[in-house]
């Protein structure tokens, strides 16, 4: 690959007359257009036949590209089967809870003997074919991938075989489901199935176990095509593109064997931006590597119950986003809008009669700014002094033990990001067995499972002088969903100085409330009353019999800091506290307009600080002195941008 930032669009040559093809060509070239994404849903054309592969058209097409000095990321095209191998083998579709063909998009049963036996094959095909090809540059690993939860034989013996792996013994795996109880005691692995319709009680570990093993399935239906690829061509790149917020698989283990990754963005034009951000965040941090936005939203959305246009300069304020949060790559959804079955909305840079759409001419702007200081830019990574820790299986274990509607993890983790957001404050979205020892504040929300890994990581991290933020209902289960034997926080106990002795979930009608640093704050949700045994303080509830019990303290731990928030509920008090911590610690803090988001992406010498005004109005920001990139103009103090636009200043970099 070039070092460059890479503009691209998904391609359909075959749905397109091959007459059409070089008019798509020259327009691409006037918009900027590096690469092209292919064949993501072509099975029914690569292999029309069982046995009969036909690649011929596609070199056509790649040919014509690559005369025009368009780059191709090939897709293995296997979300979309043929329609010959479901009838020749119904059973590589997805079984439901009561062993039913249930299938739906892309519900593949990823232990099918026969569907892997069929990936496989079209994949060598491909791989071997296109290995040489001088215009194909990476690969694409099938298409927003799900982790499926399948009940067939297949899945019945490989969750068998795999919970083996795991516990070595029956008696491992009883106790550590804690089959005692309901008396589910297993007495041989036959005996053991997935968590089926057919079952009178369902344990919450087995549960658990489930989503994990449909995930580690799913990595191995992407691992298999990756090692088929990189045995004809390791000079290729090879990628994966996610769904947004899609919990149910696992990204970290995902990531781990593609080159880089990738994930599709649909932002909704009256959403909340924060949770784009917080996407990239979290797929930059999966493998702390500059990401790429394989489907960016240009147009209509196809899955929603309504519609708003996109407003001039939208698009274009996107692409910017995906840049300045780390993305080296974004190719959008899709180059003509599509003209059939449920992906009929105006989702194209050109619509569906070929002419091109406003969003083409924001493309044409985009790619033209860029040039001016991509290659300076690609070098760079994103500046996040700060990980908030995101752990899957922290949201399978709340998932599969649904106690109390009110609770919401996802929302409890943005409650942290939008304060450091308005801090100015990049985080890493990380794994919490990452390697944390780069950040100077680490922010772990309700991490209600702690394996001995974990504890030892964060363990290290603040001996070793960090500082760490536990949140409140953490440290509660061992890493099979079941509870401690310990007091809570359990294996974060010592570290936090502190014990949990009671705790209290508020219905939504209801309030608590604490002072801290003098100031009241309203509390929800879930309220832990603390029990120092070393820490100190910081804040105490003013209500109910509770009042005057610790809710945050602070503790020192080795050479670092760890402090524990025993309440949740209130964006206020995470943004005060958040900026008392960032200035105990010395970070940089930019107090920014609502609605403005500040990244920076920094190499040794330089810095590339992005504001970007998701408002519809104008606003003013205080900046350094320093080049505006875009305008090529030197720029200092109140600078006025305008509605959905960017203003990227290049300066010295601070150490």
């Amino acid at each position: 690959m070039k070092k460059e930032i890479y503009i691209g669009a998904g391609y359909y040559p075959d749905h397109w007359p091959r007459e059409r093809w070089p008019k798509d060509i020259e327009l691409m070239k006037e918009a900027g257009i590096k690469i092209l994404r292919l064949a993501e849903l072509s099975w029914s054309f690569l292999e029309p036949r069982e046995g009969e592969f036909d690649f011929s058209w596609l070199d056509d097409f790649i040919e014509l590209a690559h005369a025009a000095d368009i780059q191709i990321l090939l897709c293995t095209p296997i979300e979309a089967s043929p329609v010959w191998l479901r009838h020749k083998h119904p059973e590589v579709v997805r079984h439901d809870k009561v062993d039913r063909i249930h299938g739906e998009r892309g519900m593949h049963c990823h232990n099918s003997r026969a569907f892997i036996f069929y990936v496989n094959r079209i994949v060598t095909k491909m791989a071997e074919h296109y290995a040489s090809n001088p215009a194909v540059i990476g690969w694409q690993i099938d298409n927003e991938l799900r982790n499926v939860d399948c009940y067939c034989s297949d899945c019945r013996e490989a969750f068998q075989k795999w919970l083996e792996d795991r516990y070595g013994t029956l008696e491992g795996l009883n106790q550590a489901w804690g089959t005692c109880f309901w008396s589910q005691v297993y007495n041989s692995w036959e005996e053991v199935t997935p968590p089926s319709a057919d079952q009178l009680t369902i344990s919450v570990s087995q549960i658990l176990d489930f989503t994990r093993f449909g995930s580690d399935s799913t990595v191995n239906h992407l691992n298999r095509q990756v090692d088929i690829i990189k045995s004809f061509a390791p000079h290729h790149e090879v990628t994966h593109n996610m769904l947004g917020w899609y919990p149910n698989l696992n990204a970290y283990d995902l990531s781990k064997k593609l080159d880089f990754i990738g994930w599709d963005s649909y932002p909704n034009v009256d959403g909340d931006n924060h949770i784009e951000c917080f996407l990239h965040d979290h797929y930059r941090g999966a493998k702390h590597k500059a990401h790429w936005v394989l489907e960016q939203k240009n147009g209509y959305f196809n899955y929603s119950d309504y519609n708003l246009a996109i407003e001039p300069g939208l698009v274009r304020l996107w692409t910017y986003q995906d840049i300045a949060r780390g993305a080296n790559g974004v190719l959008f959804y899709r180059w003509r809008s599509n003209k059939y079955s449920g992906e009929q909305n105006p989702n194209g840079l050109l619509r569906h009669d070929g002419t091109p759409r406003r969003p083409y001419y924001e493309v044409k702007q985009l790619t033209e700014e860029l040039s001016r200081f991509e290659k300076e830019l690609v070098d760079t990574t994103v500046e996040a002094p700060v990980a908030l820790i995101y752990s899957y299986d922290q949201m399978w274990a709340f998932e599969a033990h649904k106690q109390y509607k009110s609770f919401d993890h996802r929302e409890h983790l943005l409650t942290y990001y939008r304060a450091l957001t308005k801090l100015g404050l990049t985080a890493d979205l990380v794994d919490p067995t990452t390697d944390l020892s780069k950040y100077k504040l680490v922010i772990a929300p309700s991490m209600t499972m702690v394996s001995n890994e974990i504890y030892e990581n964060f363990n290290r991290y603040v001996e070793n002088g960090g500082c760490l933020i536990i949140g409140a209902r953490s440290g509660m289960k061992t890493w099979s969903n079941t509870t401690h034997e310990l007091p809570w926080p359990g294996l974060l106990a010592e570290m936090a100085g502190t014990v949990v002795d009671e705790f209290e979930v508020l219905p939504d009608e209801y309030a608590n409330a604490i002072t801290y640093k003098g100031k009241e704050y309203p509390v929800k949700v879930w309220l832990d009353m603390l029990d120092n045994q070393t820490a100190e303080t910081l804040a105490v509830y003013t209500q109910k019999f509770y009042a005057g019990r610790t809710a945050i303290s602070k503790n020192s731990h080795g050479a670092g800091l760890v402090y524990y928030v025993g309440v949740m509920g209130n964006s206020e008090l995470a943004l005060d506290f958040l900026a008392d911590v960032a200035e105990e610690l010395k970070l940089t803090v930019t107090n920014v307009p609502k609605e403005v988001y500040l990244t920076r992406r920094v190499n040794e010498q330089d810095c590339f600080t992005f504001y970007m005004n998701v408002n519809r109005e104008p606003v003013n920001v205080a900046v350094e002195e320093g080049l505006d990139v875009i305008t090529e103009k030197v720029v200092s103090g109140e600078i006025v941008i305008n509605g959905l636009d960017v203003l990227i200043v290049k300066s010295r970099r601070r150490n």
